[in-house]
């Protein structure tokens, strides 16, 4: 039988996937809209634009899976700082919509920032499982 905090964890994840999801879909519409302008005018550089967006979402979900794993295994505030660049990329692509909504010039290279959060995310949960590994080998002698 599953416990409750699983069972909490497990629908955390969903839903944690589903906004960063939610956040970087419309911006993808948007995307796909400056794709289908650029494809009508006969601009020769959509492949490229198309090419960087399916690797930014792409490295995008898979710098989600570190933390989300990690959520998975860790308890206390090693949780809370998996925890945290989740946080933070939902509140940067939050704020990048907005700002898309509000002017469409706003943010030009999204697509970078994103990739460079994700890549950020990365190198963080890295730092943070070797730190973790090694205050938990001191913990046990």
């Amino acid at each position: 039988m599953i416990s409750l905090p699983v069972k909490w964890l497990k629908r955390s994840q969903i839903a944690v996937t589903c906004l960063i999801l939610c956040l970087i879909l419309p911006l993808g519409v948007v995307s796909a809209a400056e794709l289908a302008t650029d494809v009508a005018v006969g601009d020769s550089d959509w492949q490229w634009d198309l090419l960087i967006f399916l690797i930014v979402l792409a490295a995008s979900a898979a710098s989600a899976a570190l933390p989300l794993a990690a959520l998975k295994h860790w308890t206390g505030y090693w949780r809370a700082l998996a925890l945290a660049p989740m946080v933070l990329i939902t509140l940067w692509l939050l704020l990048i919509l907005v700002s898309k909504l509000i002017s469409a010039d706003s943010h030009p290279y999204w697509m970078y920032e994103v990739f460079g959060w994700a890549m950020f995310t990365m190198i963080y949960m890295v730092a943070l499982m070797t730190a973790k590994r090694i205050f938990e080998k001191e913990d046990s002698k």
